[in-house]
């Protein structure tokens, strides 16, 4: 009876019911201390991870994954922006957000001790496959125009592997 859960996948995935891509994605790991996971969402051609490419070997990587597989609301989501220069990375910035919307209070990596890692990132057509980690204490940003504070953060270990899709202008 076991078996049935494997056929049944291989069989979606044979059949091109359910993408590779979206079968092998994950952001998850540990935020303040418990296990979270968050969702990349997808619909109409949109996708909450996307990737732009500048040119000269300079892209921009935008991932928001979100608590609700079904819904884009922006409590408790974890944002990851990467910016690649000739392949390596220049800055990132990383959000948790903790209120209704992307400004404060959040969890910032502005002012914090976290690093980010990127073990792969691959294009292939209109898709980017972006694996990495970050890892460390996020900042604390009561309100705009305040240093985020980070006696007041939060730990963070989180490992991704993603498919971002491409925005062109």
């Amino acid at each position: 009876m076991r078996h049935w859960g494997a056929i049944l996948l291989g069989t979606i995935l044979a059949a091109g019911l359910w993408s590779s891509p979206a079968a092998a994605e994950r952001l998850e790991g540990e935020l303040d201390g418990a296990e979270r996971e968050w969702f990349i969402l997808r619909e109409d051609g949109d996708a909450s991870a996307t990737f732009t490419d500048m040119g000269g070997g300079d892209f921009h990587i935008d991932i928001v994954g979100f608590v609700d597989p079904d819904g884009r609301k922006s409590r408790d989501s974890l944002s990851i922006s990467v910016a690649l220069k000739d392949g390596e990375v220049a800055h990132y910035d990383i959000l948790n957000l903790i209120g209704t919307s992307a400004m404060p209070p959040v969890y910032t990596s502005e002012g914090a001790d976290v690093r980010l890692t990127l073990e792969s990132f691959a294009v292939d057509g209109g898709i980017a496959r972006v694996v990495g980690r970050v890892q460390g204490t996020l900042a604390l940003q009561e309100a705009l125009g305040e240093e985020p504070n980070l006696e007041e953060g939060v730990d963070v270990a989180v490992e991704f592997d993603i498919a971002a899709s491409r925005i062109e202008y």
